[in-house]
């Protein structure tokens, strides 16, 4: 049998072994790939009307992307194949998915059909219109895109992760305050929770898989369990990647440190638990945080967010458990328990600082403007779960003004909090399921002050396809400056490379310019450069950074 010393060595070795390993096999996994792929640009583009056939249909995406089997297709009017058969993903371009189609195509017009996958499994397809010798644009045609919204099943999996995740990480830190503030209780409460945390992490990580399988491959009931489709998601989606590692750190290292240790080893749950701590890591890697053009910091921000989150919500349920042991002893324990909680207090309100920044962080990259926060599925269910953060901070404010208070008092709050905690765990697996708000911006309306004009551009509704563009010039007191020649429009896109596109508007009163147009070819970040001659030849030209929807 090992020595305390001997133990401790061997333990911390193996766990530096460990976490190298994850640490390595998650740098050098497969290129990501994640949900809510959507159109960036086409050739052809949305509703473009062309004298002649392309010979060539080309979709790309803003992140790489996995065709479907026949997921790429091209129809006419009576939704009869036109296309050569052989859609696939640009070999030196994954984001891009092409097909060939004839070069000769009579007058009509004709929708490219497509469908891909996010390796983390979530199904994407939608629909493209463009028209050969027609004007499409007259038919007031636009794309579709229909991605996966999340089921019930799939909220309560993720329920089971993050609650899981709370209780062994939260849980294993909770346990420790209390074996070195109580060395001579045994906690077998708190070991409880940070066994409860490991078996409902297996349970749901386990159940992600045929969850993820029966999105992936668009099947229902037991066959999302078929041998045939667990397969393909874990041999082609990064997803598969991921939850092998997952389950190994939930099944292989645990049990394989608790070999290392003497039965009577002292802290032998702390060590047990300890290699869950690489579960945020491996979790932080699927979601909206890796679609980023530079992920390492968005994806940061989520780990630590996690971890934060985990240890505040466990850690209320561990000393919660304390409170209740502390209460079956001697009064004279109080004194000790209120340091312990008052220990604890200090590391929630680190959580919660981390919290509120990370969450902060993320609400920017994922929320362009006010319009999508209130007009958007996400900006809602951010809300709501902004508001049950909020509450959580009131009980937990109100235990922690009032440490003097009685046990039964603590309890109260500490128990509402945890409740609360549900909902936040239910909004935030909705959240990481959603299309983000960056999908749907709303109507630009944005001014400049410049060279003494007043000037305001307006596109409406800002998306993909047509739209209305509409440039106001005033003079800085507000009356309309009709002394101007021209006003055009120049697009540029900060997402994909291309050249920019031209627009010229037309007067529609004074000082108002307007005109109809499909310069916006693809959603994410363009720049839109008002350029205006006056009628003594002087050029005014201010640029406005929007965000394009989908």
């Amino acid at each position: 049998m090992l020595d305390t010393t001997s133990y401790r060595r061997h333990a911390g070795r193996f766990l530096i072994v460990a976490i190298l390993a994850t640490l390595t096999a998650l740098t050098f996994r497969p290129a990501p790939v994640w949900a809510h792929a959507y159109v960036v640009q086409s050739s052809p583009a949305v509703s473009q009307s062309l004298k002649h056939s392309p010979g060539i249909v080309e979709v790309e995406f803003d992140e790489d992307v996995q065709l479907m089997p026949g997921g790429l297709s091209v129809t006419n009017v009576d939704n009869q194949r036109i296309d050569l058969g052989d859609g696939h993903v640009n070999p030196t371009n994954h984001r891009e998915i092409d097909i060939h189609i004839p070069k000769e195509l009579a007058n009509g017009l004709y929708t490219i059909h497509w469908q891909v996958v996010s390796a983390d499994g979530h199904l994407v397809s939608g629909t493209i219109p463009f028209g050969i010798g027609i004007d499409v644009n007259a038919l007031h045609l636009g794309a579709s895109e229909t991605g996966y919204t999340p089921g019930v099943w799939m909220v309560i999996d993720r329920i089971l992760q993050y609650a899981g995740l709370s209780l062994a990480l939260g849980g294993a830190v909770g346990l420790r305050l209390a074996e070195v503030a109580f060395p001579s209780l045994r906690h077998r409460t708190c070991k409880a929770l940070v066994a409860i945390g490991w078996f409902m992490l297996l349970i749901g990580i386990s159940l992600d898989l045929p969850l993820q399988t029966a999105i992936t491959w668009n099947v229902h009931g037991t066959s999302a369990f078929s041998a045939r489709y667990i397969e393909r998601t874990l041999n082609l989606t990064v997803f598969g990647y991921l939850w092998i590692v997952q389950m190994l750190i939930l099944l292989i290292v645990p049990p394989m440190i608790a070999s290392l240790l003497p039965a009577k080893a002292r802290h032998r749950t702390w060590w047990i638990a300890l290699p869950l701590f690489l579960l945020p890591i491996a979790m932080g890697f699927s979601g909206h945080a890796i679609a980023e053009n530079n992920p390492a910091l968005p994806v940061f921000a989520i780990v630590i967010h996690l971890y934060a989150a985990s240890i505040w919500v466990g850690g209320i349920a561990a000393i919660l458990a304390l409170v209740g042991q502390v209460a079956k002893q001697p009064v004279t324990y109080d004194a000790l328990l209120r340091r312990t909680i008052s220990r604890f207090s200090k590391i929630a309100l680190i959580c919660v600082a981390v919290l509120g920044l990370s969450g902060l962080y993320s609400a920017f990259l994922h929320i362009p403007t006010w319009y999508a926060l209130f007009h958007t599925d996400y900006g809602h269910t951010l809300i709501v779960k902004l508001a049950l953060f909020c509450l959580m901070l009131i009980f937990a404010s109100a235990h922690a003004l009032r440490r003097q208070a009685p046990r039964g008092t603590l309890r109260l709050f500490m128990g509402l909090e945890l409740l609360i905690s549900v909902g936040v765990f239910a909004m935030t697996a909705i959240l990481t399921n959603l299309p983000t708000g960056d999908n749907h911006p709303g109507p630009v309306d944005a001014v400049h002050h410049v060279d003494g004009f007043r000037i305001t551009l307006s596109i409406t509704p800002n998306h993909v396809g047509e739209n209305q563009f509409i440039v106001r010039v005033q003079a800085e007191n507000g009356k309309p400056d009709t002394a101007i020649q021209q006003v055009a429009l120049s697009f540029s896109s900060k997402t994909v490379n291309q050249g920019a596109e031209e627009l010229r508007l037309l007067p529609r009163g004074p000082g108002v310019y307007a005109a109809n147009g499909l310069a916006l070819s693809g959603g994410g970040r363009w720049n839109v450069a008002v350029d205006i001659l006056t009628n003594d030849f002087h050029d005014v030209i201010t640029t406005f950074p929007i965000h394009v929807g989908q």
